[in-house]
């Protein structure tokens, strides 16, 4: 970590060997670095995740409280240790309830088996199919779920992630520290800003690639 701050304070001029962080502390930089990582996952929370094991309630279909900040996806119907059983597709369309039609009038019969998820937009909540679940069986997935950045102190190593969001973080740490004397220097205000306007390029041009790259996939797939 040391290595990575003193890079930020020789983009400022603030290292002349011996009396380095003399404008801007160590601690001062972390915690710009630390605000940057807390923007790009809000920005890009598929980059910030893990895995969970989660119960389904078998009588609703939704899963049990997962204590996610955001459900990006399931993996699969897995087994209480997490091994993944069965891979689950994403519904196309989310469900709206009764269909108008009538009930059938077989008999009705439990299964253990899911066969898709959906996701409802803006809830949170996850529901499987399908509908029959045995009550009396323990039903797993296994979720990718989104979770806050992790706050870096000084004896943490530099993030692990890639090297554009990395350079992203920068131009939010210069940007920062750059506003402080943004009141005193015309300049230095314009020089503040076109590294915020960097560091939001940086996210976007990320995600256009991400997303194009996955719409490849899923053509030559389909």
């Amino acid at each position: 970590m040391e290595d990575l701050l003193l890079s930020y304070a020789t983009d400022l001029n603030d290292d002349y060997p011996g009396h380095e962080f003399s404008i801007w502390s160590r601690k001062q930089l972390l915690g710009y670095l630390n605000d940057a990582l807390c923007l790009i996952a809000a920005h890009r929370p598929d980059l910030f995740t893990e895995l969970r094991i989660v119960g389904v309630d078998p009588c609703t279909g939704y899963l049990d409280n997962c204590d996610c900040t955001t459900v990006v996806d399931i993996l699969g119907q897995c087994d209480a240790s997490g091994r993944v059983i069965r891979v689950l597709p994403r519904r196309k369309k989310v469900g709206t309830g009764w269909t108008g039609k009538a009930l059938s009038t077989k008999p009705y019969q439990f299964t253990t088996t899911l066969s898709e998820y959906e996701i409802l937009d803006g809830a949170n909540l996850v529901r499987v199919f399908p509908s029959n679940l045995d009550p009396d069986y323990p039903i797993y997935v296994l979720i990718r779920c989104s979770v806050e950045s992790m706050t870096y102190t000084l004896d943490d190593t530099v993030p692990n992630m890639r090297c554009a969001f990395l350079t992203a973080a920068r131009h939010w740490v210069l940007y920062n520290a750059k506003m402080i004397d943004a009141e005193l220097s015309p300049n230095m205000r314009d020089a503040a800003r076109e590294h915020r306007e960097m560091f939001t390029s940086i996210i976007g041009l990320v995600k256009k690639a991400d997303d194009d790259l996955e719409k490849e996939l899923d053509k030559k797939q389909g």
